[in-house]
């Protein structure tokens, strides 16, 4: 990918996760990486396009990252720790004020185009299904005696990770989400 398209995605992922998609303009783009808007409609010539290129290189790379977390050799919670790590990392990647690119859009998802929103729903599905697996696997070590579902459990998961990242760019920050994430520990570990 040239350099150029990797600016208009990474500055447009910049602000989704910050202002949200509905707050962003092709002319916020172009004034971040000072280029004319025309450049940017030459790589990306709807909004539409440009979230659909970033759901997909976001998708890939969170799930490149997911699946060499569940390849390790390690204990399910210390797998379960760094799946959380993930969504901590946007926190700790420099702006207190910055969401999940997927929790931002689901936020927006009324809003969006139908090729979007079947990307959006396919990040949850695909989380929900990743977390159901690691959990599977603490349940049979006997790592993990969390009551109930392991499906309603992986939502539980994953909601708390997605919607403890609002909250914690409204209050608290990264010391507020690390102690959503060690209540969730506690929840599964039983």
């Amino acid at each position: 990918m040239n350099s150029t398209k990797t600016q208009i995605l990474d500055t447009a992922q910049e602000l989704i996760q910050r202002v949200g998609l509905n707050a962003m303009s092709y002319a916020d783009i172009s004034k971040a990486v000072n280029i004319r808007k025309a450049s940017i409609h030459y790589h990306f010539p709807t909004k539409e396009k440009l979230v659909a290129a970033l759901l997909d290189r976001f998708s890939d790379d969170f799930f490149r990252l997911v699946d060499s977390i569940l390849k390790i050799s390690d204990t399910a919670e210390v797998k379960l720790r760094r799946y959380c790590g993930l969504f901590e990392a946007t926190l700790s990647s420099g702006e207190k004020d910055k969401a999940c690119l997927c929790g931002m859009l689901g936020a927006e998802f009324k809003t969006l185009e139908s090729s979007s929103t079947e990307r959006v729903s396919r990040f949850y599905q695909d989380n929900r299904v990743c977390l159901i697996k690691l959990l599977q696997e603490g349940q049979e070590t006997g790592e993990f005696k969390f009551p109930g579902q392991t499906e309603a459990m992986a939502i539980t998961i994953f909601s708390s990770l997605e919607g403890g990242l609002l909250i914690a760019r409204a209050d608290g920050g990264i010391s507020q989400f690390r102690s959503i994430v060690e209540q969730l520990i506690v929840i599964v570990k039983g």
